[in-house]
């Protein structure tokens, strides 16, 4: 066939030319574009190094802001117990100069002022709770180790036993005869033989921690959440006698004083009267929740979440006084009376106990040797035990 005559007609055979342009122009934008894909990976590798760096940089970062958040922390925290322990100090100087101004110091008597004689030391946690055997010269002493310790007061002044049964925290520690009877955050009260020293039973009380234990007129009084139990004790059985409702928080305190009950909750005393188990008169309160009541022979005095130290008179029912002086949560009260004075003692948050004379309502004295909040107080023949969140329990003498 002869092509010659068909390529001089050929409509296309003019393209010839600019379709090899095109196919040229096209093999080069394909290597451009490859050469661009080649230089596209390149940029993603390094972005995503520059990326790992980045990251790394912003947790470096990170720990050094946390570390500064820390630093800042700690020394905030120094300095509020600076502050504490200055305003303490402040406290002490008002106080002092208040004897002075009443001419208490020149009747100064140097007998009545509390010394620490000793420390019993073996809990592995908090010490929340203290209960005195006077008959035996035996303390217990509840922590958050779970367990009770028995010490000797009189002679060896050394834990004689370490009563275990609790599953929870033990809160609440009351004796009644030859009964000794333990409240926890395992919601149960175990019953103990105080002369074998043995667990003898153990009742699910409430459904929430048992957060004290009072007992008087052969009945054992249990606070809890929104409400107090009252047993009748029967040998080593506790069997419901009734429910004390209408509380409006926990029941941190609760004192057993002639024929009355005292129950302390949120901003409020609620007295009852034991033999009708019936609320005859309530004390509103400020302050916060009530964590501790003490009842002398004429004031009714109450610890709260904000410090304060709330007195009532205790035929009236009116409120007296409010001691300040404390900068922690005032945890327990405890009383010590003689024929010519009676003493409050305070333990606080802010690892100080203060004694207080009634007859003229100011601070006495201020004890500091616990190196954690003071959490309970008991009393027993002019001395005064303290446990504290440090872990150990500390006896007070004149």
């Amino acid at each position: 066939m002869n092509v010659q005559p068909h390529l001089e007609v050929c409509k296309f055979e003019g393209l010839k030319e600019f379709l090899q342009q095109t196919d040229d122009r096209f093999h080069e934008m394909q290597l451009t574009l490859a050469q661009k894909d080649q230089d596209i990976a390149f940029l993603r590798s390094m972005l995503g190094k520059l990326s790992e760096k980045l990251d790394q940089l912003e947790k470096n970062l990170e720990l050094k802001f946390d570390m500064l958040d820390e630093n800042q922390s700690k020394l905030s925290e120094d300095l509020m117990e600076f502050r504490r322990d200055a305003s303490m100090l402040n406290d002490e100087l008002s106080h002092i100069n208040a004897r002075l101004n009443m001419g208490i110091l020149g009747s100064y008597d140097p007998q009545q002022i509390f010394k620490c004689k000793g420390t019993f030391v073996g809990h592995q946690g908090p010490v929340w709770c203290l209960c005195v055997y006077s008959t035996g010269d035996l303390l217990f002493s509840g922590s958050s180790d779970k367990t009770i310790k028995v010490w000797d007061t009189c002679t060896t002044y050394k834990c004689q036993k370490t009563l275990e049964g609790h599953d929870g925290i033990v809160l609440a520690l009351c004796i009644q005869g030859n009964k000794l009877y333990s409240g926890s955050a395992d919601c149960t009260i175990i019953v103990w033989d105080i002369q074998t020293l043995q667990k003898v039973n153990t009742i699910r009380a409430h459904d929430n921690p048992v957060c004290t234990l009072v007992s008087s007129h052969n009945m054992l009084f249990s606070g809890s959440l929104k409400a107090i139990k009252v047993w009748d004790i029967v040998g080593t059985e506790l069997k419901l006698k009734k429910e004390l409702t209408g509380l409006n928080h926990w029941v941190r305190a609760l004192v057993a004083s002639q024929n009355h009950l005292y129950s302390g909750s949120y901003q409020t005393i609620k007295i009852w009267d034991i033999r009708s188990l019936e609320c005859v008169h309530v004390l509103q309160t400020s302050g916060g929740s009530v964590y501790s009541i003490a009842v002398t022979n004429h004031h009714i005095v109450c610890g709260t979440y904000e410090n304060l130290i709330h007195v009532w008179d205790i035929e009236s029912k009116e409120q007296v006084r409010t001691l300040t002086g404390h900068v922690g949560t005032v945890y327990a009260l405890a009383v010590i009376s003689t024929p010519d004075q009676t003493k409050v003692f305070s333990a606080s948050y802010d690892r100080s106990l203060r004694v207080w004379s009634m007859d003229n309502m100011i601070c006495t004295q201020t004890l500091l040797r616990h190196q954690g909040s003071v959490t309970a107080l008991a009393v027993s023949r002019g001395r005064l035990f303290s446990g504290a969140v440090d872990s150990t329990v500390k006896v007070w003498t004149c």
